[in-house]
């Protein structure tokens, strides 16, 4: 996608006072002009084209080969010329445009841009558009140089009203990405009668998926207190990159390259105190952490909609379990049972089952009868 035309930082002039020149050349009055547009940071890797918008007007007599010349930094390549305009004539001028393959001042590259060759007429208006490609590799620093002027064989003279200098802020596009690891605490129980403590584990990816290297922060949040109460005890900050730490609530780890595909794991760890747990309508809470990647955004920016993929939260969920207590069902089936063992006692003894037993016991004890004499 084309990006809009340029927009200089200040106003170009469009006229030059007519000069009567010698070698019977008629005097001719060129002027450069730049259309303001809204384009104002020129930004690396966004897969678009860099266009410059330039008008020339002739208000004096004929103009003999005239020619825009335009210089640009590496990293830039000329492409094409389009848009072309004219106005105050009926007929339609010519414009060709080529990149040369000397360099112009301060090693920018040089181009081209033939008007209506070899004669432009006087009371004459061209407007066109340069299109610049821009590599997504390309290093143009924090500013873009973009210079161009106006000449022509009638030997007018340069001055500020047939040069124009764009000065344009360079960012570069970044591709990051954090996710939370499957490795991480996503669940943790708890009695609320003991007094105990889990090993908890927050896990973080961190992706650099662009073309170049990036200094970064990383900042982590970690719930450490609730009430006054420890909730995260001593967490502890474990890195596969180097960096520099200051631990405190909020945790942040400098690194001065994140390299072009590479990739780093953070995790986080310590110990889940449940002292500070509160009750609440739910059933359970949730434990979370955060973790942001911060960049210059002076020099870096990120792909439209990509805001979300540079910062992420982990989550444990907590939630209390009640452990019965055995000695009410202890003593309850004991009680229970006693009982039970009463009753049945009872219909025994009304069904005389006590007593037959009686009988028969004494009948079995009883010694045998003397014969008789």
């Amino acid at each position: 996608m084309a990006t809009p035309p340029l927009s200089s930082l200040s106003e170009c002039p469009c006229l030059l006072p007519t000069r009567q020149l010698p070698a019977g050349r008629p005097s001719a009055s060129h002027g450069l002009a730049c259309s303001p547009h809204s384009l104002r940071t020129l930004v690396v890797g966004g897969s678009q084209d860099f266009n410059v918008t330039v008008t020339v007007k002739n208000q004096g007599e004929d103009s003999y080969r005239t020619q825009v010349a335009f210089f640009y930094p590496p990293g830039l390549s000329y492409r094409t010329v389009s848009g072309i305009q004219t106005q105050h004539s009926w007929r339609s001028w010519r414009v060709n445009c080529g990149s040369e393959t000397t360099q112009g001042p301060e090693t920018l590259h040089t181009g081209i841009c033939s008007i209506n060759h070899p004669i432009f007429p006087g009371n004459s208006e061209v407007t066109f558009n340069i299109i610049l490609g821009v590599d997504n590799d390309a290093s143009l620093g924090n500013r873009l140089l973009f210079k161009a002027n106006v000449t022509s064989d009638n030997n007018m003279p340069r001055t500020n009203k047939t040069e124009f200098q764009l000065e344009l802020p360079v960012k570069y596009t970044v591709y990051m990405v954090i996710s939370s690891h499957e490795a991480s605490t996503r669940y943790l129980n708890f009695t609320a009668s003991e007094k105990t403590s889990h090993d908890i584990k927050h896990q973080y990816q961190f992706n650099n998926l662009g073309r170049r290297s990036v200094p970064v922060s990383v900042v982590f949040w970690i719930p450490t207190q609730l009430n006054q109460v420890t909730v995260w005890d001593h967490p502890q900050i474990v890195f596969s990159q180097n960096c520099s730490i200051a631990v405190c609530q909020r945790t942040q780890c400098d690194i001065q390259s994140f390299g072009s595909q590479e990739q780093f794991s953070v995790t986080l760890k310590g110990n889940l105190s449940f002292d500070w747990y509160i009750k609440t309508p739910h059933s359970y809470l949730e434990v979370v952490s955060t973790a942001e990647i911060l960049f210059d955004d002076t020099v870096f920016t990120l792909f439209p909609g990509q805001e979300e993929f540079v910062r992420v939260q982990t989550k444990t969920k907590v939630e209390p379990y009640e452990v019965g207590n055995p000695v009410p069902l202890i003593v309850g089936s004991s009680v229970g049972g006693l009982v039970l063992l009463g009753l049945i006692t009872a219909v025994l003894y009304k069904l005389g089952f006590f007593k037959r037993q009686y009988k028969d016991m004494m009948s079995e004890t009883a010694p045998e009868a003397a014969p008789p004499q």
